[in-house]
């Protein structure tokens, strides 16, 4: 089944990881054609704002289900008198969730998620 993929406004500096989002909206026949199975439907990180952006669909492959969207920031790594360290590469062992959303339309999923990415400046860590 030859599905196109949702389009989506992505601001500049995000790095798409994968984006298995398709432009369907969830059916029961379509998610036992398995458009709405794996662990991730969509994934991008933003290094300059430390942040990665995460959507499943779960339970996965469950009729019932829903979209999950996830944001999560990587606090910076600090020396012992509290500076940033830059030496130290990005990572998100110690993320912290800073936003969720849940939903089962995907009209609502795709205004969310390209708000989150337009606004991501947000949960900048300051200082």
């Amino acid at each position: 089944m030859a599905v196109p993929l949702q389009p989506l406004r992505i601001p500049l500096g995000w790095l798409i990881g994968w984006n298995k989002l398709v432009e369907l909206d969830p059916t029961e026949a379509s998610v036992a054609a398995g458009l709405f199975g794996g662990s991730s439907l969509f994934g991008a990180t933003n290094e300059k704002r430390r942040l990665t952006v995460d959507v499943e669909w779960v339970p996965e492959d469950d009729p019932a289900g829903e979209y999950h969207l996830r944001v999560e920031r990587a606090p910076w790594e600090r020396t012992e008198r509290g500076r940033r360290r830059k030496d130290v590469p990005l990572h998100f062992g110690n993320a912290q969730i800073v936003h969720e959303f849940r939903t089962r339309s995907r009209v609502e999923l795709v205004q969310e998620l390209e708000g989150v990415l337009l606004n991501s400046d947000q949960w900048r860590e300051h200082n």
